[in-house]
């Protein structure tokens, strides 16, 4: 009876080490078209959310951010590269909450690979490719500059009205997560509203990181105050909705209100 006394207590000490090494907040970061591997200009936003959990970790999203005439390849990898890499943390971690960071082609993974195609050649289904665990694991998602924009959306954020280049088409929902997502595009911008301003593509963390902090962190605190059915998660239909004043938490820099 020792060895397996011995073996037993093996095995609790390893499960106790992989559950404390598990971050109660991770951080997906997807970079946008040519950015060099890592966060890309998604870094802002990244950073701002892992400053303010204490232990909270990020990662990249590995794919190849690649524009020209393999970008519809490249954002079929990408969306591949999110459900899996999603997916395997959610096996690893499946207590801890996940954010969602993508920029530009890098929000348009995360879009597709969350609220599903079609997208051009891209993605040809309308079912998620995250799975039902990384569904219940996911706190907030935060689009910047995201070619798939189109106007009227509830979760749009600034001042665009035009659609991006792969847009939405007109009517199209979210419903599983469009509490949970806020995605930032501003007239100007010529990849998610047809506009001239390079800058103003490039400047949404510099404009808009505080505002997406805020709401991250409004939705992370939702997530640690509610639990179902004694498993510590809930479906993103089973937690209230916190409705935004964006125009007061931009001009308070970070007010929320209920």
């Amino acid at each position: 009876m020792k060895p397996i006394r011995i073996l037993l207590s093996a095995i609790l000490s390893a499960s106790a080490t992989a559950a404390q090494s598990c971050p109660n907040v991770k951080v997906f970061g997807a970079r946008e078209t040519t950015a060099p591997p890592g966060f890309g200009s998604a870094s802002t936003v990244v950073n701002l959310i892992e400053q303010a959990n204490s232990g909270a970790t990020s990662e990249s999203i590995v794919y190849p951010a690649a524009g020209g005439n393999v970008y519809a390849a490249s954002v079929t990898a990408g969306v591949a590269a999110v459900a899996n890499q999603t997916k395997t943390f959610n096996q690893m971690c499946p207590e801890s909450k996940i954010v969602m960071v993508g920029y530009s082609q890098g929000a348009q993974i995360v879009d597709d690979a969350f609220c599903g195609g079609p997208d051009g050649t891209s993605l040809n289904t309308t079912a998620a490719s995250i799975s039902l665990g990384v569904g219940k694991m996911v706190a907030a998602i935060i689009l910047m500059g995201n070619p798939r924009h189109v106007n009227g959306l509830p979760f749009n954020v600034g001042n665009a009205t035009a659609g991006g280049f792969a847009a939405r088409p007109v009517g199209f929902q979210c419903l599983a997560f469009e509490d949970i997502i806020a995605a930032f595009c501003d007239v100007d911008d010529p990849f998610c509203a047809k506009g001239n301003s390079s800058a103003t593509h490039q400047g949404y963390g510099s404009v808009y990181g505080q505002a997406a902090l805020a709401f991250v962190q409004s939705k992370l605190d939702v997530s640690q105050r509610t639990s179902s059915n004694g498993t510590g998660f809930v479906s993103t239909s089973e937690v209230p909705t916190l409705h935004l004043n964006w125009g007061l938490l931009l001009a308070f820099g970070g007010l929320v209100l209920l």
